[in-house]
């Protein structure tokens, strides 16, 4: 059975210049992968070539199984969500209205987080930083993706927000077959809701394994982290 999203060899930069190198990368339906690595590790390059943001340099990314280069409107429309620390809301329309425009299913973002119905009228602007986060990942799950790609989600944010929204993400994976790639800064609270990790470290994969493992090995994940890497 083909991964939910896979890479193969990937390499991936600017201008030609490469900041992510070799990668192999697999996370299966039902699956939630942590991606770690300090900044500068090449973990945002990853995400945003996995969306198709930027084309790959070598190598490949297939979705289900199936390659190729399509920008992300088009992987959007074949089941792929992406959620960043930007907080992707639209600040002068309301909740609902922002709901409205993300093609999402409404019931089912309000079934997902019910925090959000008195909310509805209040427009986006006005929420605080954890209620828009809450909302940008409401809408990419209320359109039922196939692969969701969360980098840094919970930047900035306060531990109960945090927890919220990694436990949405576990349930995903858990209730909907989700395959679900996390890059969190917050490393051990991505170990509990993942099934497995990778870390980076200037742009290649330094340690991989079940969470439970890399968990065991954190003193080997600080190595990388304090590695640093090239900038990203």
């Amino acid at each position: 059975m083909s991964a939910a999203i896979a890479t193969e060899g990937l390499s991936a930069g600017y201008d030609r210049r490469a900041v992510v190198t070799g990668l192999d990368l697999r996370v299966e339906s039902g699956e939630v992968v942590a991606l770690l690595g300090a900044n500068g590790a090449g973990k945002t390059t990853t995400m945003l070539t996995l969306a198709g943001e930027l084309p790959p340099l070598a190598g490949s990314v297939a979705i289900d199984g199936a390659a190729g280069r399509a920008p992300l409107y088009r992987r959007a429309r074949r089941g792929l969500a992406l959620v960043t620390e930007e907080r992707s809301v639209f600040m002068r329309m309301s909740t609902a209205d922002n709901l409205r425009v993300g093609r999402c299913d409404r019931a089912r973002a309000l079934a997902l987080f019910p925090e959000l119905e008195p909310l509805l009228d209040r427009t986006a602007g006005l929420l605080s930083g954890g209620e828009q986060q809450i909302l940008t990942l409401a809408r990419a799950l209320a359109r039922w993706p196939r692969v969701l790609l969360a980098d840094e989600l919970s930047l900035g944010l306060a531990p109960m927000v945090v927890d919220r929204l990694l436990q949405a993400v576990r349930d995903a994976a858990d209730q909907d077959g989700v395959g679900v790639l996390l890059v969190e800064q917050h490393v051990e609270k991505a170990l509990r809701v993942a099934d497995r990790a990778y870390v980076m470290s200037r742009g290649r994969v330094v340690l991989s394994g079940r969470a439970d493992e890399v968990r065991q090995r954190l003193h080997e994940v600080e190595d990388a982290y304090l590695a640093g890497g090239a900038p990203s």
